[in-house]
């Protein structure tokens, strides 16, 4: 069939047409027929691409270098380009057709069964705001340019993966689901709202109450009694004329006496004032006969004397303190009794401890007490730590807890419950001579200083700061055996700052607390009172409950010389403080004391009984009835004669019964004979 003749168009429908078909088309690139466009190679597959087109056809993807155009060159110079006029029919060819994308291999199938999915959860409801739209799948349309000759456009379409697929459409809208609307007020109705709304926020107005309300018969309350009259007050005048008439009303005057009408033999009767009055001679007057002396006011001439110091008269330098200020004959036993009441097993903390042990008492005094007695009750001397060098920093929480210390324990946990009780304490570190000392001996170096012990001063009442050792007064350390006994030792608690510095030497120079001399040094301390000679031997556990301090023991040094056989040797001691009452502050009334000794040459052992007078207790032995060199001299207390207790019993009583009744002493002190 011969092609129909195109009809004859406008100049302007050829222009439209024009325009038309180059929409869409990409620039039109020429070829030579030797030199074909080649054919791109395929790019790997892109997982997941999005809105990226597939390039179809016969491009030339890459660009020249620099500003050179795309396209194939002849001797640099590139083919004229094709041109299609209006009205020109184009025939594709098939070597410009597009080439489709190749194939998907084929999908494996699988062998196993897929996991089951784990249980749903059962779903809670979700207030969800209102979306006005939906929300859906992105599709994109991307237009892709043939790269043919004839300039077609094609248009591939490619739908991306959502990036709310798990999100669920909204539901269609309709509105024939959609409740009722209610009724529409009428203007008489809107009208009336508005005026209820004004009239509730207007204030209550007054109404009338009905006349009809039951009358409530009330009873007349009695009648008050009637009140006396008040007395009538005179007519007041006017006070002008009062003024005239009475004079203002002036202070008296102020009776000064002068310094020579106290005294001089007269009496404060006759004289009143200080006023000199001019002597006026009166001749009619007489004289007058003097006043008698009172003689009851003359002062005693011999009392006087009695105030004035006598010429070589030596005074006492520390007057004697009274029993309530004494120490050691102050009564303990209530702080004592009320530290024993709280193991140590139940003290829940150490604030709930310090409030327990000192409430009761508003002396600091009884409070201290009461805290060092308490630590001789609950806490051990950790002997096994000591004896194996294995001592451990321990705090006051932990020695509570566990019960065992050094004297670094006992001290930290005496000022941590007396801190907390409201008393100043401190702990004091040092040297101190108790277990494992040993006294130099004669031509022994004298060490460098150390440090050995921890021992506290706490202020006390008046004031008084006083130092005492909390870990000496719980018991007494063997380190031969490796034992730990305790015992209540209550004189590191009373014994005055000047003894308890024989066997303490401070680190801190400025906490030795004495009140005599000034402090020792070093070496003075470590030589000891008597010069590097040992003090003599106490036992100090039943010296210490009968009141005998070893300072008050004669001879103070444990060798005693046996040159000068003719001479006499006095062995003395005495009670603790003047106040002390064995019956009272003891255990009841002193035992008899005797001295043992080796008698002549060490041939016949002697038992000489002591005098006293209540206050000292001694007796002069001759120095060659002592013994022989190497024997011992010792101080004994007669504890029973016959099975019975000795206290109480005379030195003549004890005569009697010596040789003729059995009898037990108990060791006080011992020398030794050189």
């Amino acid at each position: 069939m011969a092609e129909q003749p195109e009809q004859a168009q406008s100049i302007h429908a050829r222009i439209a047409a024009l325009n038309l078909g180059h929409v869409g088309r990409a620039p039109i690139t020429a070829y030579s027929s030797e030199h074909e466009a080649q054919e791109r190679p395929q790019l790997a597959t892109r997982s997941q691409s999005v809105n990226v087109p597939t390039d179809i056809g016969n491009s030339q993807a890459s660009n020249g270098i620099g500003n050179e155009p795309n396209g194939v060159h002849r001797n640099g110079v590139l083919p004229p380009p094709n041109v299609t006029r209006t009205g020109q029919k184009v025939t594709p060819s098939a070597a410009n057709k597009p080439i489709p994308p190749p194939r998907l291999p084929p999908r494996k199938q699988s062998t196993g069964s897929s996991p089951a999915l784990p249980p749903r959860r059962p779903s809670e409801y979700v207030s969800r705001r209102g979306s006005n739209e939906s929300i859906s799948s992105t599709i994109s349309s991307v237009s892709a340019v043939s790269t043919g000759t004839n300039g077609t456009a094609r248009t591939v379409g490619s739908r991306t993966p959502s990036m709310d697929a798990g999100r669920k459409m909204a539901p269609v809208f309709d509105l024939a689901a959609l409740p009722p609307l209610p009724p529409k007020r009428t203007p008489d109705q809107v009208e009336k709202r508005y005026q209820d709304i004004e009239r509730s926020r207007m204030g209550l107005k007054p109404s009338k109450s009905t006349t009809s309300v039951a009358k409530v018969e009330t009873t007349n309350s009695p009648a008050m009694p009637s009140r006396p009259r008040p007395p009538q007050t005179p007519a007041r005048t006017d006070s002008t004329d009062v003024s005239k008439k009475l004079p203002l009303a002036q202070p008296p005057p102020v009776s000064q006496r002068s310094a020579l009408s106290f005294g001089m033999n007269k009496s404060p009767e006759s004289v009143e004032t200080n006023e000199v009055k001019p002597r006026t001679p009166s001749p009619a007057s007489k004289p007058s006969a003097p006043p008698p002396i009172p003689l009851s006011s003359r002062p005693d001439l011999s009392k006087l004397q009695a105030t004035k110091p006598r010429p070589g008269a030596a005074s006492s330098p520390n007057p004697p303190t009274s029993a309530a200020s004494c120490l050691v004959c102050r009564d303990f036993s209530a702080p004592d009794a009320h530290a024993a009441k709280f193991p140590r097993e139940t003290v829940p903390s150490l604030d709930w401890l310090a409030a327990q042990l000192t409430s009761p008492f508003p002396s600091l005094t009884d409070q201290a007490r009461a805290i060092f007695t308490w630590l001789h009750h609950n806490i051990a001397y950790d002997i096994i730590a000591f004896c194996n060098s294995a001592v451990q920093p321990s705090s006051p929480a932990n020695t509570l807890s566990t019960g065992l210390a050094v004297c670094q324990g006992y001290a930290g946990l005496f000022t941590a419950l007396a801190s907390k009780a409201g008393l100043e304490s401190l702990v004091i570190n040092g040297h101190g001579k108790g277990a494992g000392f040993s006294p130099l001996k004669a031509g022994d170096p004298i060490p460098a200083e150390y440090s050995t012990h921890a021992w506290n001063v706490v202020k006390i009442d008046k004031g008084e700061w006083k130092l005492i050792d909390t870990c000496w007064g719980a018991g007494y350390v063997d380190i031969g055996k490796q034992t730990y006994t305790k015992r209540f030792a209550p004189r590191f608690f009373t014994m005055d700052n000047n003894t308890f510095g024989l066997r303490h030497f401070p680190t801190n120079k400025s906490l030795f607390y004495r009140t005599d001399a000034p402090p020792p040094s070093w070496e003075e301390y470590i030589l000891g009172p008597h010069a590097g000679q040992q003090s003599v031997t106490v036992y100090e556990g039943l010296a210490e409950a009968e009141g005998i301090h070893p300072s008050k023991i004669l001879p103070p040094t444990r060798h005693i010389p046996l040159s000068g056989s003719n001479t006499t040797l006095r062995f003395q001691f005495e009670k603790p403080c003047p106040h002390w009452d064995s019956a009272r502050h003891g255990s009841g009334p002193p035992y008899p004391y005797i001295l043992i000794i080796g008698g002549i040459d060490g041939r016949a052992k002697e038992n000489i009984a002591f005098h006293t007078n209540g206050t000292f207790w001694w007796a002069d032995v001759e120095v060659r009835k002592l013994g022989c060199k190497g024997q011992k001299v010792g101080l004994y207390a007669v504890e029973t004669v016959g099975g019975k207790s000795a206290r109480g019993m005379s030195r003549e009583e004890f005569e009697q019964a010596k040789g003729r009744q059995a009898m037990h002493f108990g060791g006080v002190a011992g020398w030794e004979l050189v």
